[in-house]
């Protein structure tokens, strides 16, 4: 590549970069979407642009990126063949061909870990503003607004923070451990805010990823005293938590931790409850019982149509008689948006059982890529973005999204940032080593 080429490209990497970098920053914020919507395409735009001056055309060549474009056709045949394939083109261009483009500029643009340090900077800075924005509103009410839930419904800010905190509270987390040393005590505070409005919040599985992923890396951050600092991060924690939940046992707030807790640690016995994992299992069986119509390749991609489908009276008929619970729920709310919130199910019913095999094989294989890769690196910050990050946000999405589905939203975005990183990362190690 001659010198005026070589300009050239670094000139769109700028404005490609500038572009994303402004939408990664809005993504968390409502009431902006017309500015999302043009930083995004712009940034599409400039990575069409530079695709003759990269090897890698579109995304690099292997089984993980194979198995997520035979993923994407899946859901695209599924969408086209579903019901409604016009309402249904749309939801998978803004649901899945949004996140698909992240993940590809990721995946082809941030090669080096300089990159992927600028490319994630944005994501950590909106999530600490917006940080921000809650504990400033929280001042109008009190500590109450973090605790009480008839609250949530009254305030601007606070809810969501949960669905956002799947993904962003463990990218802060391991930004903090590969970033440099004079952001570190910043970004360590809001490590600690985040955490502690994300525990007063009390989504359970929310919550849970992310103190997954805090257990992670006590057992593998680098160096080793990093790991003995977080140990010791913990055991204060459990202490603390534990003197919380015997001293304020009649709270309201400490009760509800108490009954998600014991619902998590008994799943069977929830299973056999008729309402268990609050009203989760009725949800799931009627899930069940549309997918059995459409098993092969679902109903298309999007889940608005499912209120309509699901209050088919050949559903209610049915479960009136089998599934009381089932239809309690469904009566009450026909035409009502209740869906399954479980990523398993919401997935299979859009792109059926073929989607749902692609999909897992996808994150499967993609797995087994960063894991030999990880164990192959001796160096301290790519074992951390390796395992704390791109791992650490894997297992984070994967444990909150069972409780519900969060792939076409926020969560599901950065989940596919930080993949194409993860895949632009490994296709660097791999070069290194043939040379």
């Amino acid at each position: 590549m001659d010198i005026r080429e070589r300009s050239r490209s670094d000139s769109l990497f700028k404005i490609m970069h500038t572009s994303l970098f402004a939408y990664l920053v809005l993504l968390p914020f409502p009431h902006v979407t017309t500015i999302k919507e043009i930083t995004f395409w712009l940034a599409v735009l400039f990575w069409l642009m530079l695709m003759p001056s990269r090897s890698q055309r579109l995304i690099p060549v292997n089984p993980a990126t194979l198995s997520l474009a035979l993923f994407m056709a899946v859901a695209l045949i599924a969408s086209i063949a579903g019901v409604e394939p016009v309402e249904n083109l749309k939801r998978f261009k803004g649901e899945l061909l949004v996140p698909f483009l992240l993940f590809s500029i990721s995946a082809t643009e941030y090669n080096n870990m300089t990159k992927i340090k600028r490319l994630l900077t944005p994501l950590v800075i909106a999530f600490a503003v917006y940080t921000i924005f809650v504990i400033a509103e929280s001042f109008a009410w009190g500590l109450s607004y973090f605790w009480d839930e008839n609250l949530r419904q009254q305030v601007r800010w606070l809810s969501g923070y949960a669905e956002m905190s799947i993904t962003l509270l463990p990218l802060t987390f391991g930004y903090l451990l590969i970033t440099g040393t004079r952001l570190r005590f910043l970004v360590l505070i809001f490590l600690f805010l985040e955490f502690f409005i994300t525990a007063a919040y009390r989504n359970i599985s929310s919550f849970g990823g992310s103190v997954f992923v805090i257990l992670m890396g006590a057992l593998f951050v680098q160096p080793r005293i990093y790991r003995l600092c977080l140990r010791v991060l913990i055991v204060i924690a459990i202490l603390i938590s534990s003197v919380m939940f015997y001293t304020h046992r009649d709270n309201p707030a400490i009760a509800e931790y108490r009954l998600k807790l014991y619902q998590i640690t008994h799943p069977l016995e929830e299973l056999k409850k008729s309402g268990g994992f609050t009203n989760r299992v009725p949800l799931w069986k009627a899930a069940v019982d549309v997918i059995k119509d459409r098993p092969v390749l679902g109903y298309g991609w999007g889940m608005k149509k499912y209120p309509r489908i699901i209050s088919d009276g050949k559903y209610l008929s049915r479960w009136k008689t089998d599934e009381p619970e089932v239809y309690k729920i469904y009566s009450k709310y026909r035409g009502k948006y209740v869906p399954p919130h479980n990523l398993i199910l919401e997935l299979t019913f859009q792109s059926g059982i073929v989607g749902l095999i692609s999909f897992t094989v996808f994150f499967v294989v993609y797995l087994i890529f960063i894991i030999k890769t990880s164990i192959r690196s001796r160096s301290d910050e790519d074992r951390n973005f390796s395992v704390m990050i791109v791992m650490g946000i894997i297992f984070s999405f994967m444990i909150a999204n069972i409780m519900s589905n969060e792939l076409g939203r926020l969560s599901g975005k950065v989940l596919f940032v930080v993949m194409g990183a993860g895949t632009a990362w490994i296709q660097s190690k791999k070069m290194k080593t043939r040379l």
